[in-house]
């Protein structure tokens, strides 16, 4: 029987935590631990207090002595003492009872998978379900999984993977190159697909929590930086395997396209004064650089929802309207 550790890195926010270890203390596979990797702050509202009154023995909580970032938290994952299988689950996600058992039984249908995963729901702040993830077939290789990212047709969460332990270690763990650890996931799952394929449970077993500030939380330069550095990868990805560079030449511009879309759109709807001097005209040449270095063709001017976010941008009176009727009409990134 595969035994499964799982790992939840943990800042703040005592509620969702509680309800987080719990979802995991009531699966029906017996072979588990729970690791809660915690710093010195995160105990400000009880909240590792609280886990330790649970009282069990499949919990093990490593707190660092001092404090932490999110990227140096997440990369104590290596130094742990883990069982065959790991997850890493968000502290404010949750599992269905029957989670581990699924991933049991898909690792007894496909032994040679190197990762493994299950559908899911998102849910709101209150564990309200919001909607079905993407559905994913039952088997992907690396250059299908790369290919469907590419599309931006497949929910990639850092929650819900289960995979060994072994081949986490010889990938390098999480890659905490990423600020905020942004792409750092999606590059992880690639990494380990590579080792031989993805294996997916067609149920939903797990919920992952949207919030409503969710895609505001992270600045607009760290965005495109982790961008950037994501299309670095990608170019490394190109000379590894004929199927990842047809891959990446036929979907990436779409890719770049979009997240260039995203990216202005994004600093349309930051003042000023917060946008740490970031302009429209610096996205698009970091992005155009890295384009050119992979050989696609990048033309964000030609792109009509770009020229009309660009012109909107240099009319201060147009500008002003257009974030009046954001913060009137605004609604929940969900």
């Amino acid at each position: 029987m595969p035994s499964f550790s799982v790992i939840i890195p943990f800042k703040t926010g005592k509620h969702y935590l509680i309800q987080c270890v719990q979802s995991v203390l009531l699966q029906d596979h017996p072979g588990f631990e729970v690791i809660i990797l915690a710093d010195n702050t995160s105990n400000i509202d009880g909240a590792l207090d609280s886990v330790m009154e649970l009282y069990h023995p499949k919990i093990r909580i490593e707190a660092f002595e001092g404090a932490l970032n999110i990227l140096e938290n997440w990369d104590r994952i290596r130094q742990l003492k883990r069982m065959e299988f790991m997850t890493i689950l968000g502290y404010d996600d949750l599992l269905e009872p029957t989670f581990l058992s699924a991933i049991d039984s898909l690792i007894r249908k496909y032994p040679d998978a190197s990762l493994y995963h299950t559908h899911f729901n998102y849910i709101d702040s209150a564990g309200r379900v919001l909607r079905p993830c993407q559905p994913l077939p039952e088997k992907l290789a690396a250059d299908e999984y790369l290919c469907l990212s590419l599309q931006e047709k497949i929910s990639v969460m850092a929650t819900g993977y289960v995979f060994r332990s072994a081949d986490y270690d010889l990938a390098g763990g999480i890659p905490i190159k990423y600020p905020n650890l942004i792409y750092a996931d999606l590059q992880l799952w690639i990494e380990l697909t590579k080792v031989s394929y993805l294996a997916v449970e067609q149920g939903s077993f797990f919920s992952f929590r949207l919030h409503s500030s969710t895609t505001k939380t992270s600045k607009d330069r760290v965005l495109l930086k982790a961008f950037v550095l994501y299309l670095r990868y990608l170019e490394t990805l190109m000379v590894e395997r004929p199927g990842f560079e047809k891959a990446i030449r036929k979907w990436t511009p779409v890719f770049i396209a979009q997240t260039t879309r995203s990216l202005a759109h994004r600093l349309l709807r930051t003042a000023r004064n917060y946008r740490d001097g970031l302009t429209m005209q610096m996205i698009f040449e970091e992005i155009g650089k890295e384009a050119a270095r992979m050989g696609i063709a990048y033309d964000p001017a030609s792109i009509p929802s770009i020229k009309i976010t660009v012109w909107i941008d240099r009319n201060p009176v147009i500008l002003r309207l257009f974030r009046f009727f954001r913060r009137v009409y605004n609604k929940p990134f969900y």
